[in-house]
């Protein structure tokens, strides 16, 4: 079994990360601390590292030199996963030691995947080539599955969202717990799906291109089959004026993109559709 460490203090997208990566066969480890990062590399033993540069303690930058010190860690390949991708950013970490740079606003998490089974094609675990360095590369399939997706609960929810990598985190956990999910790329596509009905919860983006969160929400609120569908809001902006004027226009629930999971969102639909 291959295995992975991802760096990531967003729990939003480490749940994710999580999940895609042990469906496809790898053993992961997430790490939210960069302190963390070089004791669970060493322990761990990956054949990849896919680091943030981003971080609240230590920057990518600081990892990778401690890693490229360390005997029990500087062979292990070491790729930056960030959206800081200027041509100083790719030249700074590869000087330190990454062997790749992947940004992360390129890849949804599906597609993330991938990509790291092109780099990692199966490889061995650095013990394991060692200890036999005529081993051939190999692919196992999951020993940790995913849950299986729930029996078909005969709701629907519709997530108005521009971003197809929100659009793939929220939408696969609410299939997984049995919900029908449709999806629209934009405010006014998202009104057009709305007018046909037969929805029972509404996920809506605020900055979206062809109309806004607040004013799908007074579209929302304004069509009759959706005048009484809850609707949650998911936003990257903390303001509190939009989150009281989101509320007050009928908006039932907001949550911050980088401040909830999928399964806290899933299990507020559930609660609003019951």
């Amino acid at each position: 079994m291959a295995k992975i460490v991802v760096v990531e203090d967003d729990p939003m997208l480490g749940e994710i990360y999580n999940n895609k990566f042990a469906d496809a066969g790898f053993e992961m480890k997430l790490v939210t601390s960069g302190k963390a990062v070089q004791i669970e590399v060493e322990n761990f033993q990956p054949d990849m590292v896919l680091l943030d540069i981003v971080l609240p303690d230590m920057d990518g930058y600081e990892i990778l030199q401690a890693l490229s010190k360390s005997d029990a860690s500087r062979s292990i390949p070491v790729y930056i996963f960030s959206n800081l991708s200027a041509k100083e950013d790719i030249d700074r970490a590869t000087s330190l030691g990454a062997k790749g740079f992947l940004t992360k606003s390129s890849f949804t998490p599906s597609q993330l995947v991938e990509e790291v089974k092109k780099i990692v094609g199966g490889a061995p675990t650095v013990p394991e080539q060692q200890a036999n360095p005529s081993l051939k590369p190999h692919f196992s399939p999951a020993a940790q599955k995913m849950p299986a997706a729930k029996e078909p609960n005969n709701r629907k929810v519709l997530i108005i969202e521009d971003e197809d990598v929100f659009i793939e985190m929220f939408g696969e956990k609410l299939k997984q717990e049995g919900f029908e999910v449709v999806s629209a790329k934009n405010g006014k596509w998202g009104i057009k799906e709305a007018e046909g009905g037969g929805f029972d919860c509404v996920l809506l983006d605020m900055m979206m291109p062809e109309m806004n969160g607040l004013e799908a929400v007074k579209e929302l609120r304004a069509t009759e089959k959706s005048k009484n569908t809850p609707i949650i809001i998911l936003s990257n902006s903390a303001l509190d004026s939009e989150v009281q004027q989101a509320l007050a226009l009928g908006a039932n629930e907001y949550y911050i993109k980088t401040k909830v999971t999928p399964g806290e969102v899933a299990e507020k639909v559930k609660e609003l559709t019951k």
